[in-house]
Formats: C-alpha cells, sequence, structure tokens
C-alpha cells in the first residue's frame, strides 16, 4: 500500500530511516515512478498503485500560459481554463457537467503565468467515461456563448471585489513593477475591459496553440503502464505539433524602490521582492534551508519571532522563494498597524543582515532539515498529489529518481552553506517594497494612484 508505507515513513524517526536504508543492501524506493512512453512517443511518469481504486492525471502543456495573452485580451488563458470543461463535442455545457456530476469525475483545466494545463480524477470504475470527456474535452470544446458569457461575468465580478482586497491590490501592484515590461506584468486574470473582449473566437485560437509536444503527464492510482500507454495516444495523440519559443531570465525590475498605494485602512499591507534562486542553481538546497530559518516555517522563523513574539507587530510574516520559467524571485509577505510600519522594515532587514553574519546554530540547522525531509511523505498521501509531484518532478527538469535523492541533498548542507548563500543572494539594497495603506513616514515613496491592468 504505497500511501500507508509514505504515511508510516513520515513518522519513523529520522535515525530509524537512516539505520533502516544502511542495514538493506538495496533500499526500498520512495516512490516506484515509471516512465511510459506511447507508440506515438508522448511520455508520461506513472506511479501505479492498485490498493485504492482511483486514478489521477495531471498534465501540462509548457509555455502556454498567462504570459501568452495578448495585451487587450488579458485574462484569455484564464478564460479558457474556465470555459474548456463547459460543453464538448455533441454535448453541451449543462449535459457535460451532469456527465462528470453523475459519476463523481474531477476535471479542471488551470492557467499559471507560464503554463496551461489540467487535472481528471476518476474512480476506477468510471475510467471509460472520464477518459472519453477529457479527450472531448481537450479536442472538440465548444466555447458556446452562453458559458463563455458566464464565465466572463463571473471573473469580471471577481475582480470588482478584489478591489476592495487591499492584499490583492499589493500582489497586482507588485506584480506591476517587478515584472515592468515583461508579459508577467499583466493581470493573468484579466481586466474588466479585456475580458469583455474575450469571444469565442479567441477562445479557439488560444486552444488550437496547445500542442501535443508542449505536455508533460503524470499519472497516479490504479492504472498499469500499459493502459497509460494507449490512453496518452488515444486523448493527447490527435493534438497538434507546436512551436516552442526559447525563454529567457528577466532580471527584477525597479529595485531598491518604495511604492505606496493610500488606503484609508488601520493596518498596511507589506509585499517585498529581490531577486531569488534557480531550482537548478547548486546553491538551492543551502537556500532552502536558509529560507526555512529565515521565515519559510512560520511560527519558529526569525522573521515571526522578532516581529510577532517578542514585539507583536503582526500576525504573520513569511518569506518564500517562487519561481517562474524566466524569473526567480524572493518575496517577504506580511501587515501590520500603519504606525509600526517603518518598525517592522527595520525588523527584516535586521534580519537579514544577521543571518548573513552571524551563522545559524546547530538546533535551528538540525530542525530545518528535519522537518524539510519529514514533511515529504505527508505531501504525498492522497493519488492526486503523487500525481502532482510527478508533473511538478518533469516540469522542473529533476531526474526520475530524485525523491530518493533529496533527504542527503538536504543532510549535506552545512552552517558554513547557509551563512554562504546568505552573502550570496540576500541584499536588502535590492528590496522592492510595496506599501498599501496609511503608513507614516514614507514621503518619499513613489506614490500610485491608479491600479495597473484592472480596469
Amino acid at each position: 500500500m504505497k500511501i500507508a508505507i509514505l504515511l508510516a515513513l513520515a513518522f519513523m524517526p529520522l535515525n530509524a530511516m537512516a539505520q533502516d536504508v544502511v542495514t538493506q543492501d538495496t533500499p526500498e524506493k520512495f516512490l516506484d515512478i515509471q516512465e511510459v512512453t506511447s507508440d506515438a512517443g508522448l511520455s508520461a511518469w506513472l506511479v501505479e498503485d492498485n490498493s485504492i481504486p482511483i486514478i489521477a492525471l495531471r498534465f501540462a502543456f509548457k509555455g502556454t500560459g498567462a504570459k501568452t495573452d495578448p495585451a487587450d485580451r488579458q485574462g484569455l488563458a484564464s478564460m479558457a481554463s474556465n470555459t474548456m470543461d463547459e460543453g464538448a463535442g455533441d454535448l453541451d455545457s449543462e449535459a457535460f457537467q451532469k456527465s462528470l456530476s453523475d459519476l463523481s469525475i474531477s476535471l479542471r483545466f488551470i492557467a499559471s503565468r507560464d503554463n496551461f494545463g489540467g487535472s481528471l480524477k476518476t474512480l476506477s470504475r468510471n475510467k471509460a467515461k472520464a477518459f472519453e470527456l477529457l479527450k472531448l474535452a481537450l479536442n472538440e470544446p465548444r466555447f458556446d456563448k452562453e458559458p463563455v458569457d458566464r464565465m466572463r461575468k463571473s471573473n469580471q465580478s471577481r475582480i470588482k471585489s478584489s478591489l476592495s482586497n487591499p492584499k490583492w491590490m499589493a500582489a497586482r501592484i507588485q506584480n506591476d513593477r517587478i515584472f515592468e515590461g515583461h508579459p508577467y506584468s499583466k493581470n493573468s486574470g484579466g481586466m474588466l475591459s479585456s475580458l469583455e473582449s474575450i469571444t469565442s473566437d479567441d477562445l479557439r485560437a488560444f486552444h488550437k496553440s496547445l500542442g501535443k509536444n508542449q505536455l508533460v503527464i503524470g499519472a497516479s492510482g490504479d492504472i498499469t503502464a500499459e493502459e497509460l500507454k494507449t490512453l496518452l495516444d488515444d486523448i493527447f495523440g490527435d493534438l497538434p505539433v507546436r512551436e516552442i519559443k526559447e525563454t529567457q531570465k528577466h532580471p527584477l525590475k525597479n529595485i531598491g524602490a518604495t511604492y505606496l498605494y493610500e488606503q484609508d485602512i488601520p493596518q498596511t499591507i507589506i509585499r517585498i521582492s529581490q531577486a531569488g534562486i534557480s531550482r537548478k542553481d547548486e546553491d538551492y538546497y543551502n537556500a532552502k534551508i536558509m529560507n526555512f530559518i529565515l521565515g519559510e516555517s512560520g511560527f519558529g522563523s526569525r522573521l515571526m519571532e522578532e516581529a510577532r513574539e517578542k514585539r507583536g507587530l503582526t500576525y504573520g510574516i513569511y518569506s518564500y522563494f517562487q519561481e517562474f520559467d524566466e524569473s526567480e524571485i524572493l518575496k517577504i509577505s506580511t501587515s501590520t498597524a500603519n504606525e509600526n510600519t517603518a518598525n517592522i522594515l527595520d525588523i527584516i532587514t535586521s534580519e537579514w543582515d544577521k543571518i548573513k553574519t552571524v551563522p545559524v546554530s546547530e538546533d535551528e540547522l538540525a530542525n530545518a532539515k528535519s522537518y524539510l525531509i519529514g514533511s515529504l511523505p505527508l505531501s504525498l498521501t492522497s493519488t492526486a498529489s503523487i500525481a502532482s509531484t510527478l508533473l511538478s518532478m518533469q516540469m522542473d527538469e529533476l531526474p526520475i529518481d530524485y525523491l530518493d535523492l533529496r533527504s542527503d541533498l538536504l543532510e549535506k548542507v552545512t552552517i558554513e552553506d547557509v551563512q554562504g548563500v546568505a552573502q550570496r543572494i540576500l541584499n536588502e539594497d535590492d528590496f522592492t517594497t510595496i506599501l498599501v495603506g496609511n503608513p507614516q513616514g514614507f514621503d518619499d515613496a513613489n506614490i500610485i494612484t491608479k491600479l495597473p491592468n484592472v480596469e
């Protein structure tokens, strides 16, 4: 039982896990991942598990996400994700959705900034119908007027509702400023006007841009490699081949600048960003542990200890890495009473400097390793989560045995490694700071008078 084994591993002491590995000549793989290639050359990674009668698929078309939206059609990829399951082939929206509901089939499409994809989850006994509906949605979406208009209104309503959310405002300004001049600066969820302009023909054109040579697929559950091999060609085989554009890294813009969007609210929302680190960088695991200690771990992190536990300035403060195909970012997210904004920014700067100049403790290092190693099995306790992990590993171009290597890569990190990567990548002078609220003492900030890419 693969899921049961993962749960057992999650709660096994690390020293016991290590001892078990030493005493076995050929330790069991973390997940038994198979690479399946169809007759037509389509590829997928599979973890077969017949203990539960569930099948999950995750797939993505690389490079086809919101960054491809035309400037006057922002939200196009997002709208496609809303409407590709709203009728296909001979089934209109109501009939298609009823077919899914009657058999408890979960089918959805997802648009991110870089990629467009989807997920399917079904009981084994309903797999034939589930695969049939997925094939229809991928190959013959209808984009009828009624569901397109309904989803348009829903998205416009979401934007209007977000205009009262200061956290959304801060995120919108942050993307506009740090990605200035790049497609990432666009509103991936669409503008009120651009959504109004998107037609069924626009959605059909977007759909035709999806190519089978852009596909990455992860599968998990009650399905054999032979079944999946046939399935790949049946569902995805008729899709066209499309040009794959090369990507280039985009340096963050407006570094060192502070922006203020004044709002009459009691707290200031704070979003800070600086350049991050690539998943392929040799210092990636050093940086991962460094950031866990600094701000990713929540309670127990240095930022939370200084800003919340000692001073009571915020309910929460976090730092996290974010990577796109064309950019790597390290972000900080928090909020505080308007009058405390300068104080919490000083704490962040101080902690940035401290972790560069003072080595982390043995306990901090050990706790970070213990959590990061021990938490992985807990993220793989469902068929869908395993399929998602297989997709992510391929998207990140990791080796198929990565899960077996990950613990050792984290265990190798030393105190000196953590301080070295902190000195290499952390730079408070490069902060781009976004403030939404009514903070005191920021007369020199760049004032934002209108939210970008909204109306």
